[in-house]
């Protein structure tokens, strides 16, 4: 065999060596180096809006008579910051401001302070159900018998619950509409001079609101 054939054999068993450790190089290290890719959404969720809102006061005893437990139509703002938990779960705190006036004349003022959560039946559809307990504050600006007025804050347990639809609700702003009802069981509640006992108030919403994820 001549020097040139043998030569020519040994160049093609190299070549047939070397050429698939080549293309296993070529094809992994762009793997290796390409960049991630996977979805990564915003933990951040904010809901920022408002409500027309009809209320109502009860009590366990005879209401007096000087308004309490009339139906009231006013307006309510309100606002929730907290985390996405899962695709079908938040968690975050409520705060909501009713402002109410009696058919007495008496300004009340409630504000909610709510551990709330909403969960999504479906995480590709924008239905969701939402629940929240806290504090209610009701401060009522009464007036005594001379004419003055008499601040009073009451503490009350508070609950809500509610159902609703978010729009666009997987991009990072969406808008959702909503109906809910929030309940403050305050106990004894003075007014205008006259405390009644055992008052517990309930609040009809619906509204609309903004979502940031």
């Amino acid at each position: 065999m001549s020097a040139r054939v043998t030569t020519t054999l040994l160049l093609a068993l190299a070549w047939a060596w070397a050429a698939p450790m080549a293309a296993d190089a070529q094809t992994t290290a762009p793997a290796a180096q390409a960049p991630a890719t996977a979805d990564d959404p915003s933990k951040l969720w904010i809901v920022a809006g408002g409500t027309a809102m009809t209320l109502r006061g009860d009590c366990q005893e005879d209401c007096p008579a000087h308004g309490t437990g009339s139906y009231l139509h006013t307006y309510s703002v309100q606002g929730i910051g907290g985390v996405r938990v899962n695709p079908h779960m938040d968690a975050g705190v409520e705060v909501s401001w009713v402002p109410v006036t009696t058919k007495a004349g008496d300004e009340t003022r409630a504000t909610f302070l709510l551990a709330t959560s909403q969960f999504k039946p479906w995480a590709a559809r924008g239905l969701f159900l939402n629940a929240g307990m806290g504090m209610a504050f009701i401060r009522n600006f009464g007036f005594t018998d001379n004419g003055a007025v008499d601040p009073i804050t009451s503490k009350a347990l508070g609950l809500t619950y509610g159902i609703g639809w978010t729009f666009n609700h997987t991009g990072r702003v969406g808008f959702q509409v909503f109906g809910a009802q929030h309940m403050a069981a305050m106990g004894d509640f003075q007014s205008a001079g006259v405390v009644i006992e055992n008052v517990v108030a309930n609040f009809w919403s619906i509204g609309g609101a903004i979502v940031i994820r």
